[in-house]
């Protein structure tokens, strides 16, 4: 998992870095059949030999990547004279087109935004495991999983103590007698210790929510038990609540178990959001490549949709309009020089420029906004 130190690292070390240097990305997938016997690095070696790179950088670009043997979707690497950095990655990156063994490589300006925009918009998801033995708390970021050792540590021996001073029951041939008066107080008393319990759980819950910069959770343990501390939840808590999902059959589960478990509800979430949004879309935005391109420039969109992988080339011209023909380019910018460029690179900047937030939607969102909405679309400002 990219740490916090990673993202500080990205963000105040590469981002900023004076040309030139090399950024790089990768499939490196190792169920990708295309990646058979590490064919990757053989990739990567003819990308280099392809760019005008100084003589020993591609010697210390292979040598770096000579014995990793990645668990990873893809990797993200940097290199110039006095850096090398690499970020291996269990999730698809935006904007590059990595399919069919491509290699997204490139020498000048540093070429961080995949990444970048990885880190700002790829949401953080908080797993807690409702467990009667003992309650964890599971950070889930980029596909990764890392446990909040001991999250809930001084709640268990809270606990325990108070179950201690639980009332006496009488037993029959291996069943508890709840009947009557004394029954009742019984589950009167049972009810109101998991009610204390699960308030106390709550309350620690809102602090490692606050400290992981948690955006949604996920309950996980026997239906009766998430549902029960789902209602005990402030209500600031129940609208993060994604949703609620059975635990692995292993009661004893590892991380990378509880992962398998999460990822495809995790995936089915922010699809279920990203559809919502074009829905929400077709009712009051804006759309088409063309007259979507034309809007974002003018400034009316605060919100721009496109999809996770936007093959299309435009014509820049050098007053800084993108366009998207030579047509377009004589109609709107008369007589001045064009330059080809990849509207995938200039998208993110324009967005930045007119003040709009770029959101990339994937899978069936991604093919219905192709389908549907000609690639592009947005949120009008008026």
């Amino acid at each position: 998992m990219l740490s916090k130190d990673d993202i500080h690292f990205i963000k105040s070390t590469i981002v900023p870095h004076s040309a030139p240097l090399l950024s790089l990305y990768a499939d490196v997938n190792p169920a990708n059949p295309a990646n058979a016997g590490r064919a990757w690095l053989v990739r990567v070696k003819n990308t280099l030999k392809s760019l005008p790179l100084p003589r020993d950088l591609p010697e210390k670009v292979i040598e770096a990547l000579e014995f990793e043997r990645p668990e990873a979707r893809a990797f993200a690497l940097f290199a110039g004279k006095d850096l090398l950095q690499m970020y291996m990655l269990r999730v698809d990156l935006p904007v590059v087109d990595l399919a069919h063994g491509r290699v997204d490589a490139r020498w000048g300006e540093p070429y961080v935004f995949p990444l970048v925009y990885m880190i700002d918009e790829y949401e953080r998801y908080g797993v807690v495991s409702v467990d009667r033995e003992k309650w964890r708390f599971y950070d889930v970021f980029l596909g990764d999983i890392e446990e909040r050792a001991d999250a809930f540590l001084g709640l268990h021996s809270d606990h325990s103590r108070k179950l201690e001073k639980r009332p006496a029951v009488r037993l029959l041939q291996g069943a508890v007698l709840r009947g009557g008066a004394a029954g009742d107080r019984f589950e009167r008393h049972v009810e109101a210790l998991a009610h204390r319990f699960y308030k106390r759980a709550a309350h620690t819950l809102e602090k490692l929510v606050e400290t992981a910069h948690t955006d949604w959770l996920i309950l996980m343990g026997p239906d009766e038990d998430t549902h029960h501390f789902e209602q005990c939840l402030p209500r600031a808590l129940r609208t993060r609540t994604a949703g609620l999902v059975p635990p692995p059959p292993n009661p004893q589960a590892s991380a990378g178990e509880i992962l398998n478990t999460v990822l495809p509800f995790i995936t089915d979430n922010r699809q279920a959001r990203e559809l919502a949004l074009l829905s929400e879309l077709r009712e009051r935005g804006l759309w088409g490549l063309a007259g979507g391109l034309e809007a974002l420039q003018m400034g009316r969109f605060h919100l721009v949709v496109a999809p996770w992988t936007l093959g299309v080339k435009a014509l820049r011209c050098a007053g800084g309009l993108v366009v998207l023909d030579r047509t377009a380019a004589e109609a709107y910018c008369p007589g001045q020089s064009v330059q080809e460029v990849s509207l995938p690179d200039v998208l993110p900047d324009l967005a930045a420029a007119h003040g709009a937030r770029l959101e990339l939607v994937q899978g069936e969102a991604e093919d219905r906004l192709i389908r549907e909405f000609d690639r592009l679309a947005g949120f009008p400002r008026w």
